[in-house]
């Protein structure tokens, strides 16, 4: 593998994985500490999560920006400060209200790293493509792994520990990231290319019109494809545990499998997306209509082993869907503006994070119930299906017209 992924992509990938196995101690059990431990009612506990994904929004704009016009190390070092921080906090203050104010700042702390990181996985890789941002989403799903796993053995034992499991986490990832992260050549022509930070005076490039429809569009589809997703995590564990009579530690375990999925998953999906690693309109596709087998199997499941099922059939869709994504991003990225776009799809899918279990909590209690909900996820992924045949007309359409310009240039010259 070291043949393949260069050395400043490795220390991203190692951080990641650090990072996102002290956050998977807290996410999976944000509903369900919310409406068991804090008696909160579901529309109130989505309400605030809904609030926590925006100031993420904002956040990953933010460290985009930085990311792109000062130093990728400078956005990730507010992050991770604000991490260790929030952490913290949390340690000793998980009651009502400080669990919301604390989990805010998490939220801060997540848009802010993440958009640096996935930022720095295409600028680290040789060729900027899927390798890149593959490596990176299997590094967070190993963390996904792990995490859920191990905050389900602290939960035995009180919800103070799952929160000093996280602290813990968010430590070892900031004294990784002060120790090697400097090492990152940020200062190299590749880096230098794709950010402004460095080219003091040098001209701002500028999307296209179609490049720029192609892009709201693809953070459509990215938008489309979430905001059912997000549901296993948010509606879709509480109708589970509360009406399905699945334990809090085997919901927990749902996730863990899916991050084992992914991680070792790669050995049967790298070949088979290596063949058609271009095609990257048809890797979505499928990984879309996983995302609905998923929900079939899920709506139709009287047991905790149909959750299983529905549950492969969700992770192997994001191993094919997922990827893609922050590569297309990548492709429409004009000069100068690398950070931002990747900050832009990392706030898009904290933006699903953020509508998802509210949206879905007034569908389940005013709409039909769970039945409705389903539906509802239907119709959103046939309607990413659209969306993201539309952007891929408009990138080809783009290439095509700056392809002819540049041959009417080069003739006129």
């Amino acid at each position: 593998m070291t043949k393949w992924l260069p050395k400043d992509l490795w220390i991203v990938i190692i951080g990641m994985v650090l990072l996102y196995t002290g956050l998977s101690f807290i996410w999976p059990f944000n509903m369900i500490y919310m409406t068991q431990e804090l008696g909160m009612s579901t529309t109130n506990a989505s309400l605030v999560l809904l609030i926590n994904s925006g100031v993420g929004i904002i956040s990953s704009i933010i460290g985009g920006l930085i990311f792109d016009r000062f130093s990728g190390f400078i956005s990730l070092t507010i992050g991770t400060i604000i991490l260790v921080l929030s952490t913290a906090s949390l340690c000793f203050f998980h009651g009502f209200p400080f669990f919301i104010w604390n989990l805010w700042a998490v939220g801060i702390a997540m848009g802010m790293v993440f958009s640096g990181l996935y930022a720095a996985a295409g600028l680290t890789h040789p060729t900027g493509g899927r390798t890149g941002f593959n490596a990176i989403y299997v590094a967070q799903n190993i963390g996904v792994a792990i995490g859920p796993l191990l905050a389900g053995l602290l939960a035995k034992q009180g919800m103070s520990q799952v929160y000093i499991g996280s602290f813990v986490f968010a430590i070892a990832f900031a004294a990784y990231f002060f120790l090697y992260f400097h090492k990152i050549d940020w200062k190299s022509e590749k880096v230098s290319a794709e950010t402004k930070h460095r080219k003091k005076g040098a001209k701002r490039e500028f999307p296209t019109k179609l490049a720029l429809c192609s892009f709201v569009l693809l953070l459509l589809t990215y938008l489309l494809c979430q905001l059912p997703h997000v549901q296993w995590q948010s509606n879709l564990s509480t109708y589970m545990t509360e009406i399905k009579g699945v334990t809090s530690s085997e919901y927990g375990n749902l996730w863990s499998l899916n991050g084992a999925l992914i991680v070792l998953g790669q050995l049967v999906l790298i070949p088979v997306v290596n063949r058609f690693k271009k095609y990257l309109l048809a890797q979505i596709y499928i990984g879309i209509l996983l995302f609905v087998l998923s929900f079939v199997v899920a709506m139709n499941a009287s047991a905790y082993s149909g959750f299983v099922l529905g549950m492969t059939f969700l992770t192997i869709g994001e191993m094919f869907a997922w990827p893609a994504i922050p590569t297309i991003a990548y492709q429409l990225a004009p000069k100068g503006a690398a950070g931002l776009y990747q900050g832009l799809v990392n706030g898009m899918a904290t933006a699903a994070r953020m509508l998802a279990p509210f949206l879905g909590a007034i569908v389940v209690q005013n709409l039909g119930g769970i039945k409705a909900l389903f539906i509802g996820a239907f119709i959103l992924l046939g309607c990413a299906l659209i969306s993201i045949t539309l952007q891929q007309i408009l990138q080809k359409k783009d290439q095509q017209e700056k392809a002819a310009m540049k041959i009417s240039v080069n003739q006129g010259e």
